[in-house]
């Protein structure tokens, strides 16, 4: 898959490119969407989750966007049923949404 993503923390929004990425599988209640579209602000190369994970590993190359929609396509074991390729949405201050 392709993606947008960043590297360098000092670089801004000029350190942005677009690059092959292996496919993620979804982990236990994980959910996997094929993103349509996604919303992007600067202000993501500030967050410290735009480099570091909770237990503070490095996460480069980082993929920035925190608002998406796009078709889930596939479900981690023990995540809620839900049709499979059905449209969904994601918003940062709540739960993922679907038709």
């Amino acid at each position: 898959m392709q993606a947008v993503t960043v590297r360098d923390r000092d670089a801004g929004v000029s350190g942005l490119s677009v690059m092959d990425m292996p496919y993620p599988h979804a982990a236990q209640n994980d959910v996997i969407v094929r993103v349509h579209a996604a919303g992007f602000t600067p202000g993501e190369l500030d967050w410290s989750s735009t480099w570091v994970d909770r237990a503070g590993r490095d996460r480069t190359p980082s993929v920035p966007g925190h608002e998406l929609s796009g078709v889930v396509v596939e479900l981690g074991y023990g995540t809620p049923a839900s049709p499979s390729a059905s449209g969904c949405s994601v918003r940062p201050t709540g739960p993922a949404t679907a038709p």
